[in-house]
């Protein structure tokens, strides 16, 4: 396998490695992460010797959690300092032993045989992150074996809209609408990496060309939630936006609110 060339996504995530997960602890994303695990579980191999791939692990977040369900699980990150601080987590967790540890571009995952994978998973949005998202697509697909299931996120096209409007440029906006791309907004140019983003469309449109037949669609979050954080504070309230947020987060018209297309697709 080449060595991953340290592109901008990987500079960004080597970065913010260490406080990557203050970023993300509050209310709000542990309302949003019991929403995603909720969806995930009905993707759950039943079979625990079956091998599971967190595809942009991350700091573990999710690797992790499967780890600690009783499957062998392999952590893959383009950045090393990732998967380090994964490493680190499962070594804590005292589960080191079943789990393994891949620093890679998620468009070259030649390191691992074809056709192994029961279960992969890429929440955080690598998939769209990736310098050709169908070819990290095609490599999810291979790794998998067949009937093998790929639970990911991509940001929605359509929750980006307003940004545009509100920078005023209709060249810009008309160009994102065409083509769905856009770059991280991080302050440092050398860290702003590429993002392609896709509607439910283009999304299934994606899976077809690359192997794959779509299970599940939700959107998440279709609750503007992340504006609403304080209504998440109490208990009552939040298991009942849970629930209002269920009824939603599959219906197509409603999928256009949410900030990101969680998805399930088996690889044919």
């Amino acid at each position: 396998m080449s060595k991953p060339k340290r592109s901008s996504a990987q500079r960004y995530h080597d970065r913010v490695a260490g406080a990557y997960d203050d970023s993300y602890d509050d209310a709000y994303w542990q309302w949003h992460d019991a929403l995603t695990w909720d969806h995930l579980r009905a993707f759950l191999p039943t079979d625990l010797s079956a091998e599971v791939i967190d595809l942009g692990c991350g700091t573990g977040k999710w690797g992790l959690k499967l780890l600690k369900s009783g499957f062998r699980v392999t952590f893959a990150d383009i950045s090393a300092k990732m998967v380090d601080a994964a490493r680190a987590g499962a070594a804590e967790m005292g589960l080191e032993p079943r789990a393994a540890f891949l620093h890679a571009d998620v468009c070259d995952l030649s390191a691992l045989a074809s056709e192994r994978f029961t279960l992969a998973t890429a929440f955080g949005e690598p998939l769209g992150c990736a310098s050709s998202p169908p070819a990290a697509m095609r490599e999810a697909r291979r790794i998998l074996k067949p009937g093998g299931v790929l639970v990911a996120t991509l940001d929605n096209r359509w929750a980006c809209i307003e940004f545009y409007m509100q920078r005023g440029n209709l060249d810009e906006l008309d160009r994102f609408l065409d083509d769905g791309r856009t770059h991280w907004l991080t302050k440092r140019s050398e860290e702003q990496f590429p993002i392609v983003t896709y509607g439910p469309a283009e999304l299934e449109r994606l899976l077809r060309q690359t192997g794959f037949e779509l299970v599940d669609l939700i959107g998440k979050t279709v609750l503007p939630m992340r504006h609403y954080r304080a209504l998440l504070e109490d208990r009552e309230a939040r298991a009942r936006l849970m629930r209002i947020e269920k009824k939603l987060w599959r219906d197509r018209a409603a999928i256009g609110r949410a900030a990101h297309l969680q998805f399930a697709a088996r690889r044919l």
